[in-house]
């Protein structure tokens, strides 16, 4: 019965994820690099999802047969059943309570990917209200900084009267959408290293990831070990882009200076991917303070 086993999936999978996070946390004691940090937490959330489906799937081959259960008078079966019927006794009570984790799991997925849907619209709305071409010198620089780090894609760059920080929407027709006067009350150094990092984010294909990202969150949204995973992924997703725009530019100071201003206009949204993502503050402790060790995230 596809409720039982599923049921019985959503029990295994807390078991399996929390060893997968706890392989995880041994991993991440080792390495000091954000890319090799980002690339173990992405493993680990497809392992993650990987092991809930080959769960499901060897619990629904190995399902009995509707004939196992019959019982012959004086057969071996027989014998074995009520030697076992103490056993099963004891698995009554989770037998009973396993299916109906199945309705509720369904529940909750709809729940979250309905959200999932309402901020993607969302995103779509803020691409295309309240905003203007940024004007051509900026552009001009924009293209300038993406052929510099090696970015074919064309990138749109928009001024927006809604968002409050930096942030790209979009993959195939990616914009970035600065607030409205950033680009003149920014020194000109800054703004370029703020550009800089949404750049990376689009040449990484941070939009599509995390879009995806999202969508494994939706279906495994029970699993404290899941969100863990997710934040680090998203830390180390901003900390990589980070390592970037120090590469090309640098400055660490005054790129640290730039999200410091920043912070004070704190906005995100659930399917973009903004300059200011994750904990700030330690992202720019990690820019000024290059030779800490990593702490546990």
């Amino acid at each position: 019965m596809m409720s039982n086993a599923l049921g019985w999936t959503l029990v295994h999978s807390l078991w399996e994820g929390a060893l997968i996070a706890l392989l995880l946390v041994m991993a991440l004691s080792l390495v000091r690099s954000s890319r090799g940090r980002y690339a173990l937490a992405s493993i680990a959330m497809i392992g993650v999802l990987a092991t809930f489906c080959g769960t499901f799937a060897r619990l629904m081959t190995n399902q009995p047969s509707p004939y196992s259960s019959i019982i012959r008078p004086g057969s071996h079966a027989g014998y074995a059943a009520s030697a076992q019927g103490a056993h099963m006794t004891e698995r009554s009570l989770a037998a009973d309570v396993i299916p109906w984790l199945t309705p509720c799991w369904i529940a909750g997925v709809i729940v979250f990917h309905l959200h999932l849907l309402a901020s993607w619209l969302a995103g779509r709305r803020l691409r295309r209200r309240g905003v203007c071409g940024a004007p051509d010198v900026w552009q001009e620089r924009l293209s300038q900084l993406a052929r510099r780090i090696r970015l074919a894609a064309p990138v749109t760059l928009l001024e927006s009267a809604l968002a409050n920080v930096p942030v790209v929407l979009g993959y195939l027709r990616p914009v970035i959408l600065v607030p409205a006067g950033l680009l003149s009350g920014m020194p000109a150094q800054q703004m370029e290293a703020i550009l800089l990092h949404e750049l990376a984010h689009i040449l990484r294909r941070d939009y599509l990831v995390n879009l995806l990202q999202t969508i494994v969150e939706g279906f495994l949204f029970y699993h404290p070990a899941v969100w863990w995973i997710s934040g680090v992924i998203r830390t180390e997703r901003e900390n990589c882009c980070d390592d970037l725009v120090v590469a090309i530019s640098g400055e660490p100071r005054e790129y640290a200076a730039a999200l410091a201003a920043l912070e004070q206009t704190r906005w995100a949204t659930a399917d973009a991917v903004a300059a200011n993502g994750g904990n700030l503050m330690k992202r720019i402790r990690r820019l000024l303070y290059p030779l800490e060790a990593p702490r546990p995230c």
